[in-house]
């Protein structure tokens, strides 16, 4: 059977689509005015919401606050997970690892990477309080790869 109509074909994908770039949306939102409220500016294309259930964010920091930078990084994507899990609406993008990259400038136009990651109930724990920056520094500090 032929469709006569190819343009209800088109509706029924762009309705199809519409959910997911919606939840994507309100989740990268969510991130951006969280790290924004500490004076951390980031764009949408340093979100990378992976498929697996892996967020990663990229950051370029200065010399000396790359830790502020992955704090932030980490805290925001933690209040960006509660608020899926909150709305619990069944397009939620909630993943369950977090990692963020730091660029920090180590000479005239070079930068060193910082790579830290961790869970997603870590970072909330973060964003909520309940586990201490300092300690969530020394937790991360175990895992980051430098390059």
């Amino acid at each position: 059977m032929k469709s006569k109509n190819p343009s209800i074909l088109l509706l029924f994908l762009i309705i199809l689509t519409t959910g997911q770039l919606s939840a994507n949306y309100a989740f990268k939102k969510k991130v951006k005015s969280t790290a924004n409220s500490y004076w951390i500016n980031i764009e949408s294309k340093s979100l990378i919401l992976d498929d697996p259930g892996q967020l990663i964010i990229e950051l370029r920091s200065g010399r000396n606050n790359f830790e502020m930078f992955i704090l932030v990084g980490f805290a925001s994507a933690g209040g960006a997970i509660e608020h899926q899990k909150e709305m619990n609406l069944k397009n939620s993008y909630v993943p369950s690892n977090i990692v963020v990259v730091v660029e920090v400038p180590s000479s005239r136009g070079q930068f060193t990477t910082f790579t830290a990651k961790c869970s997603a109930e870590k970072a909330i724990s973060l964003y909520n309080g309940e586990t201490d920056s300092s300690q969530f520094m020394q937790e991360i500090m175990e895992t980051i790869e430098i390059e």
